[in-house]
């Protein structure tokens, strides 16, 4: 099992590849290089015969019907290389007559008196290749004249020596390309190894991932290549999941933790009402308050579960053009009476038609919060202002919620957008501890920007900065997923 899961691997598959591919394109080579040596060494034996008996008729001459060579005895190149010459030469007259003929030549065979006549009747120079066996000649045919009469001559090389090379060397060639293939798959299998070392620590981490550690990541290359790539992809994978994990683990701490308040309250009252109570009245008030702390559970569950479907993505906004400025004017007209019955000042000042590309449930549920929350923590003849003004400059819509009330302590500021967190020492009957975070997912997923300042006696102000959207410039709604939206 161990051999056959290797010969499965990636690693040797990739190396039978290279193999295979540089043994083709090796194959391919040599043939196509034998190819081409075969027609180098046509050319040269062709440019040879052709300089032959352009030398062969500086030496021949014929006088009375015989062919007589000219050269000097005491010049040896020259006699030597006449030599050469002669091993395959003929020479013929007009009528066909044979006036010389080399021992070389008559073994490829003599033409006809018909044959050498149409040779003369052809007239221009001519290539022939004859073959006798396994023997190929390539000789070279032209007339030529002496003593004003046209004669036929015939100079020849053998091509069966220098033809033999390309097979010789095709044969040397794949001889050695076994052992040429042989280094291929060594150096294949070690580069095929370096290559995949990346996916093997991807395969490595992932076996190592647990839900107790999964801040594990793959170091990246920077090598801007596919494997990079996967290496990015796979560490942004378990930034997900990482923080998919500590979703779930931080719903159920808080679940845990503000139901279980509410849970013993409830069981407290309903024991005391069995042990003491005697009246149905007794009973009956019992069951009233345990069926508000059952509201309250349901209260937190219902907010909970909003939540967490809309930092895991499942929460969909539904965009449209939506005039800011009508928004914060009709919620605040519906706050005027809670802030009378409060004894606070609520005043708002709004820029007229001041239009966001946004999802007009969420964006009541972010100022109905942040309204709420303003009027809470204000004490009785306080003041709230509600501003929503244009900044043509940046583009820019500014929502602006501002109180005068006790403010927030400075160690509270950064856990404010935390889900179930209360300033120390608030009550907590004003609330769940969740607006604030609904309002912080809101504007990330608006793609906005959310700031808070507040003094502690002074008060607090809770700026929004979202884009501005012109309507004509706003189609139909559109159905957006927002799994950035994370808190």
């Amino acid at each position: 099992m161990p051999h056959t899961g290797r010969y499965k691997s990636l690693r040797f598959r990739l190396t039978i590849s290279y193999i295979l591919i540089f043994g083709l394109l090796l194959t391919a080579i040599g043939i196509t290089f034998r190819t081409r040596l075969m027609t180098i060494i046509q050319e040269r034996v062709e440019e040879a015969v052709i300089e032959d008996w352009s030398a062969a008729r500086g030496f021949l001459k014929v006088e009375r019907e015989q062919a007589i060579w000219s050269v000097d005895p005491r010049e040896m190149d020259r006699t030597v290389f006449l030599e050469r010459l002669r091993r395959f030469v003929m020479v013929a007259d007009a009528q066909g007559e044979v006036l010389e003929m080399s021992n070389g030549y008559r073994q490829q065979g003599v033409e006809s008196a018909a044959e050498i006549r149409e040779r003369f009747r052809e007239g221009s120079p001519q290539l022939v290749v004859k073959e006798q066996g396994k023997d190929r000649v390539l000789l070279r045919y032209g007339v030529f004249r002496s003593e004003g009469k046209p004669y036929l001559l015939v100079v020849g090389r053998r091509m069966t020596d220098v033809e033999g090379l390309p097979n010789a060397f095709l044969s040397d060639y794949f001889t050695v390309l076994p052992l040429l293939l042989l280094v291929t798959g060594i150096l294949g299998w070690f580069m095929a190894g370096r290559a995949l070392m990346p996916v093997n620590k991807v395969a490595e981490a992932a076996q190592r991932i647990s839900g107790s550690n999964l801040h594990l990541r793959i170091p990246r290359r920077f090598a801007n290549d596919e494997l990079e790539q996967m290496i990015v992809a796979f560490n942004t994978m378990m930034d997900r999941l990482s923080e998919s994990f500590e979703q779930v683990r931080r719903f159920s701490t808080d679940v845990s933790h503000e139901l279980r308040t509410p849970l013993t309250a409830i069981r407290g009252q309903l024991e005391v009402a069995l042990m003491t109570a005697e009246k149905e009245e007794d009973f009956r008030d019992a069951i009233v308050n345990a069926l508000e702390d059952v509201d309250r559970i349901s209260n937190i569950v219902r907010a909970l579960l909003l939540l967490s479907q809309a930092e895991t993505g499942q929460l969909a906004l539904h965009k449209d053009a939506v005039n800011l400025s009508e928004v914060v004017a009709e919620l605040a007209e519906q706050f005027r009476t809670t802030a009378q019955e409060s004894g606070v000042e609520l005043e708002w000042n709004l820029d007229e038609d001041v239009y966001i590309l946004g999802d007009r449930t969420q964006m009541d549920r972010l100022v109905t919060n942040l309204l709420s929350n303003a009027l809470k923590y204000t004490p009785a003849e306080g003041h709230v202002l509600v501003e929503v003004r244009r900044e043509m400059a940046t583009g820019s819509a500014i929502l602006t919620v501002a109180d005068d009330g006790k403010g927030i302590p400075p160690e509270s500021l950064p856990h404010i957008f935390d889900r179930f967190y209360r300033v120390p020492g608030e009550d907590p009957d004003k609330g769940l501890g969740l607006g604030l975070s609904f309002v912080n997912w809101i504007v990330k997923a608006h793609e906005g920007r959310l700031d808070v300042k507040s003094t502690v006696g002074a008060g607090t102000t809770f700026t929004v900065t979202l884009r501005i959207h012109q309507p004509e410039m706003v189609g139909d709604a559109d159905s957006i997923p927002v799994a950035e939206a994370r808190q």
